[in-house]
């Protein structure tokens, strides 16, 4: 394994980079992937697809959640506090326990090494979109490339709903970044830090940021009319019927919203039978 010796930065630099990396419960060697290029994806469903689809470079993965929580002092180090919030059932944000600062110190040491970074994003998925603008904006001195899934298809809102035919398909509409364009993203990421705000979401391909209480009262609307309910059935009806037709959260985001309402005592919580049910508090 690897010993973290200093700070350097804003990242944990490593004494010695491991050749294994233990991932999804699978061993992947490091030394076995082309680090000439480096493949960014934000969710373990868009890895699993480069895997399969048998690609050889090296896959780094940091699902950093970045269309909720605080970006104050952001970095990819302190995300995993959005997991406390997942724990109303059997749900979890980071399923394979993720290493974030394994992930995140791979993609430094290897960016100074490798001649390409591909970024796999979306102009319809907010986690995917915030993603590109971040490491624009730490890596914009690097060669940089992006591929936007809604290319393909404008219901292919993420890498993960797409197949491994279909992949093929998509890399071939790859976007080299030139200088201005990484300035953008990362003055956009800018924005977003100076924005400050706790909600984000995409509109016609932009970021627009909200304070976290701005889907509140839909919620609450959506769960009186649903009447006493296990609380997947709230999170379904909201994912099956968005508040904003072109906004899609994942379900742990639904999930994180109504603990908050939960936590301001405008939900209440109780477990039958080991499920979680929920209702207004009247």
């Amino acid at each position: 394994m690897y010993d973290i010796i200093s700070l350097e930065g804003d990242y944990l630099k490593l004494s010695e980079i491991t050749k294994e990396t233990l991932y999804d419960g699978d061993i992947q060697k490091i030394e076995s992937e082309n680090i000439d290029v480096i493949e960014i994806v934000s969710s373990d469903s868009e890895l699993g697809l480069l895997k399969r689809s048998g690609n050889k470079n090296l896959k780094i993965c940091l699902p950093l959640c970045l269309s909720i929580g605080s970006l104050d002092g952001m970095s990819c180090l302190n995300r995993t506090e959005l997991e406390k919030y997942i724990n109303l059932n059997e749900n979890k944000l980071f399923e394979n326990g993720f290493d974030f600062k394994y992930e995140y110190n791979k993609l430094i040491e290897y960016a100074n090494i490798a001649t390409k970074i591909r970024i796999w994003s979306s102009h319809l998925d907010c986690d995917d979109y915030c993603l590109l603008l971040y490491i624009c904006y730490i890596l914009k001195e690097k060669n940089i490339s992006v591929i936007y899934t809604e290319e393909l298809d404008w219901e292919a809102t993420t890498l993960g709903c797409i197949t491994e035919k279909e992949l093929k398909i998509l890399e071939q509409k790859e976007h080299v970044l030139k200088a201005m364009e990484k300035d953008n993203f990362s003055n956009q990421w800018l924005k977003l830090i100076n924005d400050n705000t706790e909600l984000r979401f995409m509109i016609n391909g932009q970021v627009i940021s909200k304070d976290i209480n701005y889907f509140d009262n839909d919620i609450l609307q959506r769960l009186e009319k649903l009447g006493k309910v296990n609380i997947h059935t709230l999170v379904a009806d909201l994912m099956g019927n968005p508040i904003i037709p072109s906004v899609r959260y994942a379900d742990f985001i639904y999930i994180y919203l109504i603990n908050k309402l939960i936590n301001n005592k405008l939900i209440e919580k109780s477990v039958e039978n080991d499920a979680t049910f929920i209702e207004i508090i009247k």
